[in-house]
């Protein structure tokens, strides 16, 4: 027979199991992360040299979309950059992130030039390439037609029209669309 004390002490012990325990994490979107350098960026050697991690362009994106590399990024640290599974860039009017950097390091002022990175689609996680109703991409693009329709019913990125800005990815429910950058990293 458990004593009354014992019994108090194994329940103790229970409860502090289930309380310490650790949690997992939620489950994210996307087990990669996929990032992407602010719209104008100069070819990434010429960025890295030329950004001094100074947060003018994250301060001047009105939608906090461009955030800065933690140290998982490795050299990458405090560098801007956009990742699409958290906010993509919104290719605001005028760029303002660009007109914010005084370095040269982001460059340009017509949204309709920006080739950030080129969107990619996985046609085996894609709703609508399985024949059920999906549009997401499609009809959200901020470019529009000239970056992706449909052929059929699969979303057909236009690799010179796509600026990579991630809407697509980020607004897929199935996460069936990913960032293949513009230059090599």
């Amino acid at each position: 027979m458990v004593s009354r004390r014992g019994f108090f002490t194994e329940i103790g012990r229970s409860l502090a199991r289930g309380i310490l325990a650790p949690v997992p994490a939620a489950p994210r979107k996307s087990a990669r992360l996929t990032w992407v350098r602010p719209p104008g960026a100069l070819p990434e050697p010429q960025f890295l040299d030329a950004c001094t991690r100074c947060t003018d362009c994250l301060l001047a994106c009105p939608h906090q979309s461009i955030r800065k590399l933690g140290h998982e990024f490795g050299d990458n640290l405090g560098t801007p950059a956009i990742i699409p599974d958290e906010s993509p860039c919104h290719l605001c009017e005028g760029l303002p992130c660009v007109a914010a950097c005084t370095t040269g390091a982001l460059v340009g002022d017509d949204p309709a030039s920006v080739r950030m990175a080129t969107a990619v689609v996985d046609e085996a996680k894609c709703y609508s390439a399985q024949g059920q109703p999906c549009d997401y991409c499609v009809e959200r693009c901020p470019i529009g037609p000239a970056a992706i329709r449909f052929a059929g019913n699969l979303p057909v990125i236009q690799e010179d029209a796509c600026s990579g800005c991630g809407v697509c990815v980020y607004l897929c429910p199935a996460n069936a669309l990913h960032l293949r950058p513009a230059s090599p990293r």
